[in-house]
């Protein structure tokens, strides 16, 4: 019975040693994404004080993602400053047509492979 007993407490001590292991793994992992998600952010940032100012698809793409994460992790002010980065972008009539645009080549491309050729 005493041997069942320590098998059962080795046992249940190994589990507890590898749940607190897998447990750090997660806060670590965590930490390095919000360190990744805040020089993301600082970039941005910075691109836009020194007035790089591409306007692209991909940097709006980058933007709505950015401003999700932000969302997620509650950091309201950077979401209100990358939200004003993107309308900014968003008034550029370039931007605006070529958004039209990618918004028309996605409605025929669903269209088209629902089946449904009127677009």
């Amino acid at each position: 019975m005493k041997d069942k007993y320590e098998k059962g407490k080795e046992g249940s001590e190994e589990s507890a040693s590898l749940l607190e292991t897998l447990q750090e793994s997660i806060e670590e992992l965590q930490k390095e994404k919000d360190q990744f998600l805040e020089e993301s952010f600082q970039h941005v940032d910075r691109l836009e004080e020194i007035a790089l100012k591409v306007v692209s698809l991909s940097t709006q793409v980058h933007l709505d993602v950015l401003i999700e994460k932000m969302n997620e992790k509650g950091e309201t002010e950077k979401v209100m400053k990358l939200e004003r980065m993107k309308s900014k972008m968003e008034e550029n009539p370039r931007v605006k047509s070529a958004l039209s645009y990618m918004y028309g080549i996605g409605k025929a491309a669903r269209n088209f492979f629902r089946g449904n050729t009127a677009v």
